[in-house]
């Protein structure tokens, strides 16, 4: 069965509800913990197969050309978009000191160069 929220819209939907976590604050993390593991569990169980599945449709896309297209067809403002890969980009950066899961690694390189 194919999970309808596998579309754009759906991924756009995870951008628009991400919430920003400041990392560099332990405290913040600390009062954040169920946010940042919901999200991190949304990134391998939604997002990595959202982009499989929308890569199906059209291979040739790469990841960052269908990113920027939640953005060009304003499915996502501008400003959320690029607050949610910088915060992503950290993200991952922690994730490297702290070896983070495989899958959540992976989709975190794909998201974020």
């Amino acid at each position: 069965m194919i999970n309808k929220q596998w579309t754009r819209e759906g991924l756009a939907k995870f951008y628009k509800d991400y919430e920003i976590i400041d990392f560099s604050d332990q405290k913040t993390m600390k009062s954040k913990e169920k946010i940042l593991k919901k999200q991190m569990g949304d990134l391998v169980n939604f997002v990595l197969p959202c982009l499989a599945k929308l890569g199906e449709n059209d291979p040739d896309m790469p990841v960052g050309m269908l990113l920027a297209s939640l953005v060009s067809d304003n499915l996502v403002s501008k400003k959320k978009f690029i607050d949610v890969q910088n915060n992503l980009k950290e993200m991952k950066e922690l994730g490297t000191l702290l070896d983070f899961d495989r899958k959540l690694t992976g989709i975190l390189n794909a998201l974020v160069p």
